[in-house]
């Protein structure tokens, strides 16, 4: 048999709420490297930001991580990480990486191998992060990445022909 590589999804954003398609992000993502066939998905983590992230009518992070691990009860893999929103300032999108990658490497006792691709997190977002992604590539993140496409439905136009 194969061997998988271990890999963890991190979706970073201000869950304000929290969505079912905040969860099916996971889902899609981790269906997605399973697919390709060389990874194992073993956890999914979701940051919601600092309360100093500046979003008008954003609730505070303790009432959002609170939503969040409500929404997640039932998950066995995906789980809600504080971290982020503890910090005194808000984050960017690759400290909140590197602190997650720091921190399997303590838990998983994963080893660094050497290369820029080997990292054992995997970023998954939404359109509305994608812009934020580019200075992931500055620091030799993978640029495997996962994002999907949020469709806004807007009846008065679905329904033109």
């Amino acid at each position: 048999m194969k061997h998988l590589t271990p890999l963890t999804l991190l979706a970073c954003g201000s869950f304000n709420p929290i969505t079912n398609m905040h969860m099916r992000l996971f889902e899609l993502a981790r269906d997605h490297f399973h697919q390709a066939g060389k990874y194992q998905v073993t956890e999914g983590i979701i940051s919601p930001v600092n309360d100093k992230y500046g979003k008008q009518g954003l609730a505070s992070a303790k009432h959002r991580l609170e939503m969040a691990r409500l929404a997640l009860e039932t998950s066995e893999w995906i789980r809600v990480d504080p971290w982020e929103s503890e910090q005194e300032q808000w984050s960017e999108t690759v400290k909140v990486l590197r602190h997650h990658y720091k921190e399997l490497l303590k838990s998983h006792c994963i080893r660094r191998l050497p290369g820029k691709n080997n990292w054992p997190i995997e970023k998954a977002a939404g359109a509305s992060l994608a812009s934020s992604l580019t200075d992931l590539c500055d620091v030799g993140w993978r640029q495997t990445s996962l994002c999907t496409e949020r469709r806004k439905r807007r009846p008065w136009l679905d329904s033109v022909d």
